[in-house]
């Protein structure tokens, strides 16, 4: 596997007396979307903020490209970031925003392209301030993505997005990681949306790193399954092949903990018996693998 474009070493953070931020480690590959999630106060705000350099760490490290960062205003020189909501001057349309932080930048990239990219295009002269919430998320992902960066950190991207924009950012980040060869870090409540489009995940909890790993290690482990039955399933037949519980009736759900390979299986054996469910439910990843942390 290719080496880390960035790597996140032993970050610690407190405010006043609480560790908010505690040990976490994690690497950016290029070309791939790491999922960093956890319920509110898990410290994922403040992970992004500590490498957007708006506080500092009490121990830790950022290395780029193999190199330990002296100071967090380094990672700017690679890294775009969409955090907390991008403020904008709302008396200025999104061309003359674009123009202002290019030249702070000291970017060559064109404005033109950028608003093209995020579907701004048709509303670059429309003073910001007259935005919809959609397209302030699209103006924030464009300044992000001024000078081209190999990195980007995005702190809920989606939040307050019609279904439509939403796919549509998600198109547009999964693009940057696909076509463009970006390492992408994303934040988001969304973890059905974030499960489609991400390759690693970061599950915290506490200011801790709970889980962590690739998605594609762990959707082959048990997790929770649930089986509809139009008609009363035979009951000792489904605990044989599947030990779990009905959890409804009139329609039957019998709920379990299977791996992919062992629902093809019982499957097979109820289809043999002719029971066969005419819908199977299996719980997001991400979702199951919050639910440990909040029961």
């Amino acid at each position: 596997m290719v080496d880390p474009l960035l790597e996140v070493k032993h970050l610690e953070l407190y405010y006043g007396r609480q560790k908010v931020v505690n040990d976490v480690s994690f690497q950016l590959y290029p070309g791939r979307i790491l999922a960093l999630i956890g319920p509110n106060g898990a410290g994922k705000s403040s992970i992004m903020r500590i490498m957007g350099g708006l506080v500092k760490p009490e121990k830790g490290a950022l290395i780029l490209r193999g190199e330990t960062l002296s100071s967090s205003s380094e990672i700017h020189r690679e890294a775009g970031f969409f955090i907390e909501g991008p403020d904008f001057y709302k008396n200025l349309n999104a061309r003359q925003n674009l123009l202002l932080l290019k030249k702070i930048r000291k970017s060559g990239q064109s404005v033109s392209e950028l608003l093209h990219l995020v579907g701004l295009e048709h509303a670059a002269l429309k003073k910001v301030g007259k935005y919809s919430n959609g397209m302030k998320q699209r103006l924030g992902i464009a300044q992000a993505l001024l000078g081209d960066p190999s990195i980007l950190v995005l702190d809920e991207p989606f939040n307050g997005l019609d279904p439509e924009v939403k796919q549509f950012m998600m198109n547009l980040i999964q693009e940057m990681a696909d076509e463009k060869n970006k390492a992408v870090l994303v934040s988001s409540h969304l973890l059905s949306d974030l499960e489609a489009m991400a390759d690693d995940f970061v599950l915290l909890n506490e200011g801790r790193v709970h889980v962590a790993g690739r998605l594609a290690d762990f959707k082959n482990m048990r997790n929770s399954v649930r089986f509809w039955f139009e008609l009363e399933p035979p009951v000792t037949l489904l605990e044989e092949t599947a030990n779990g519980e009905m959890v409804h009736t009139g329609p039957w759900c019998w709920e379990t903990h299977l791996s992919p390979a062992e629902t093809v299986e019982a499957l097979g054996i109820w289809a043999r018996a002719g029971c066969i469910p005419y819908e199977i439910q299996r719980a997001d990843l991400l979702h199951s693998k919050y639910s440990e942390i909040i029961q």
